[in-house]
């Protein structure tokens, strides 16, 4: 569906614009532009609160208009005291959903972003949630993502070692960059190329620290945006069949905290990512 903004509509935002020209619930339009149902002026935008303007022209496909949308969260792994799950992309990290899907009280050691799916690990007591927790303040989790960036990587394998602050907000999120503040939050992450096809690059990446959206800004101003992330790419023209950001928490390495022993938990790499 095609719309032309009039000098009427401008002011209005996506979501009451959308509620004004369609019989259906605000959540479900609102679900339907997180998940990137929306264009405007031929950019994806996930912001259902950003405003229009006269001239501006907005599109919808209707195919996202989803009721419900419906999750799983399959355990990859089951200890005394946590849990290593599989999180899929577009659910919140948040304590209250995770106990609902799983079916008992479950307590966060880490977080995954919304868009980023793959391995999560939740401790199902305090005790332990305290221990896991210890493990990741002194770097002892080791983190292996992939993701599937735009254009060709010419060089094998890398480090970025730099800081990173917030540089500005829109609609309400941060968006951070590097800088060369001390004050900035030192970021480092090791990647290495595993793939490479037309137009884009399979790449693997651990960050030895955990700063907000490191991997999605250290790509991002690499000059290979994450595909899919239209918050660090919003200029971005990524395919057609890109519905989600494709960054995936592919493997979580550590020591149990009690036993000593090797923990180790995998989550299938989505298959849009195969090059």
């Amino acid at each position: 569906m095609k719309f032309p903004i009039s000098a009427r509509d401008s002011g209005k935002t996506i979501l009451s614009f959308l509620k004004e020209k369609l019989e259906l619930s605000g959540q479900v339009l609102k679900r339907a532009v997180d998940q990137g149902a929306v264009r405007l002026n031929g950019v994806v935008e996930r912001f259902s609160s950003v405003k229009l303007e006269k001239g501006d022209f907005l599109e919808l496909n209707r195919s996202k208009l989803k009721e419900k949308q419906e999750f799983t969260l399959p355990i990859l792994l089951e200890e005394e005291g946590f849990l290593i799950c599989s999180k899929p992309s577009g659910l919140v990290t948040d304590p209250e959903v995770f106990k609902k899907l799983l079916g008992r009280s479950v307590f966060l050691v880490h977080r995954l972003d919304k868009d980023t799916s793959g391995v999560i690990l939740v401790a199902t007591n305090q005790k332990m949630q305290k221990k896991l927790e210890a493990l990741f303040k002194k770097r002892e989790v080791r983190k292996v993502y992939v993701a599937l960036v735009k254009g060709v990587i010419r060089q094998e394998s890398g480090t970025i070692d730099n800081r990173l602050m917030k540089k500005k907000t829109y609609q309400g999120q941060a968006i951070w960059g590097s800088t060369k503040n001390p004050k900035g939050l030192r970021a480092i992450t090791h990647w290495k190329c595993v793939g490479k096809g037309k137009g884009r690059s399979l790449v693997q990446c651990e960050p030895e620290t955990g700063r907000t959206h490191q991997l999605r800004v250290h790509f991002s101003e690499m000059g290979h945006t994450i595909l899919g992330d239209h918050h660090y790419g919003r200029e971005a023209k990524f395919p057609a069949e890109i519905d989600r950001l494709c960054l995936h928490a592919y493997r979580l390495i550590f020591q149990h905290p009690v036993t000593g022993e090797k923990v180790q938990a995998t989550a299938p790499i989505p298959k849009l990512f195969k090059i």
